[in-house]
């Protein structure tokens, strides 16, 4: 089960910092994170500076095929760990099949049929993008669609990685893993509930009535922890 980050500058800083497998890249996070005020060169430049030696897939767009491996070739020139995700339409398979050709990595993204996966491998592409949340909105069950596109690939010698993307809580990523997912991709504050549980938080709280009784062992740092939980002094 790999982990992929996402997200703003900073969201992107803390992924690293925590050995995310590498970065992916989407549109909304371009208008909601950078506000128009930086061309998708430059955004590309700050995510290489902030995302240490990790590859980054940024989503590009184009009228048609040429134009979109046209990009790919411009934001490629910035660094050799860039790599594209690609709307898995007629045009974007055609140029994630040339982009493959020529050795640059592509993900397929906004998948959501088994038939689109299949072309997806067909074409040689790196990976594909699933949508959990945004095809539970339309009443698609995603995790039987992901079921099915992992057995699918299960039959094939290198089949794309399945990343599942456009997740909204802790259920979706388990859902998503248990349904087959190689991967998954999200922010950071998302990435954060996934390494903390009630439970967990409980036990913590617990031992630090063992820990006040060792000698020289502080505990005041978890004195609202211990409130919290309802723990008698």
């Amino acid at each position: 089960m790999n982990i992929y980050g996402a997200g703003s500058l900073e969201d992107i800083r803390k992924c690293t910092e925590l050995g995310v497998k590498g970065i992916l890249t989407n549109p909304q996070g371009f208008d909601q994170y950078y506000e128009g005020k930086m061309t998708l060169t430059e955004i590309t430049q700050a995510i290489l500076d902030a995302s240490g030696d990790l590859p980054v897939f940024i989503q590009i767009h184009g009228e048609d095929a040429d134009a979109i491996v046209e990009r790919a070739h411009e934001l490629r020139k910035l660094s050799d760990r860039v790599n594209m995700k690609i709307i898995g339409d007629e045009k974007g398979f055609t140029a994630i099949r040339r982009l493959q050709q020529e050795g640059i990595n592509c993900i397929a993204t906004c998948v959501f049929s088994v038939s689109q996966a299949a072309i997806a491998a067909m074409v040689g592409a790196y990976g594909i993008c699933p949508f959990v949340s945004r095809a539970k909105e339309i009443g698609i069950d995603p995790f039987a669609v992901l079921s099915r596109i992992k057995r699918c690939y299960d039959e094939m010698d290198n089949p794309p990685i399945i990343f599942a993307v456009s997740l909204k809580g802790i259920g979706d990523i388990e859902d998503s893993f248990a349904a087959g997912a190689n991967t998954i991709a999200l922010r950071y504050p998302l990435l954060r509930q996934m390494m903390g549980h009630v439970l967990t938080s409980k036990a913590e709280a617990l031992f630090a009535k063992n820990w006040a009784r060792v000698k020289g062992e502080d505990v005041s740092y978890m004195a609202d922890k211990i409130k919290m939980e309802g723990i008698a002094e």
